[in-house]
């Protein structure tokens, strides 16, 4: 019997040494998939300093009574952050009143809170007949959207939280129906 020589596959070959590479690289792309999944959930979760500074919240309404956040909690809450100078906020809120109409007795709560005075607040509030709480925010709604996440402080801004305080959704911009059937799904997965 002679001994044969077995070809050398065509191309060059991997060095031990460049095994180790891909199997380093691998393994630190598993660990940054890893760590952007952690960071996702933890995005999808009101920061401590966020949460204090959510429910320690206090408004007056336009008829002068006192609004704190804390009775919003344990509940799906939208908080929507609006003026009545600003006209995707005005266009938007019809689509909010609705949204409320429909999902309040399933347990939905909604605030609006007017970066604005209170005069044409409430002038606007009966125009409208908005179904749902309304407080007068001011600089300090300003400040508290900041807080959530808005860092531009523009309006109108829109955060969605479940009962359990996660996020559905924070948006910054005027919303539109599919954000509203977003809302549902999410809170019900």
């Amino acid at each position: 019997m002679r001994d044969e020589m077995i070809p050398a596959p065509d191309g060059p070959q991997p060095s031990r040494r460049a095994a180790l590479v891909l199997g380093g690289a691998a393994a630190l792309a598993a660990a940054g998939l890893g760590w952007a999944t952690w960071q996702k959930q933890a995005a999808s979760r009101l920061s401590p300093e966020a949460a204090q500074a959510l429910w320690q919240a206090e408004f007056e309404q336009p008829d002068g009574r006192p609004l704190s956040l804390a009775a919003f909690r344990g509940k799906p809450l939208v908080l929507n952050f609006w003026a009545t100078w600003c006209p995707p906020c005005v266009k938007e809120i019809p689509l909010l009143a609705e949204f409320y109409r429909q999902q309040s007795s399933n347990g939905w709560q909604m605030l609006g809170l007017a970066i604005d005075q209170p005069t044409p607040v409430k002038r606007f509030m009966q125009e409208l007949n908005m179904p749902y709480a309304v407080g007068l925010a001011g600089l300090n709604g300003t400040e508290l959207m900041k807080i959530l996440g808005n860092d531009r402080g523009g309006l109108p801004f829109t955060l969605v939280l479940d009962a359990k305080e996660g996020i559905l959704q924070r948006k910054l911009g005027e919303l539109h129906a599919g954000d509203l059937g977003q809302w549902l799904k999410k809170s019900s997965a």
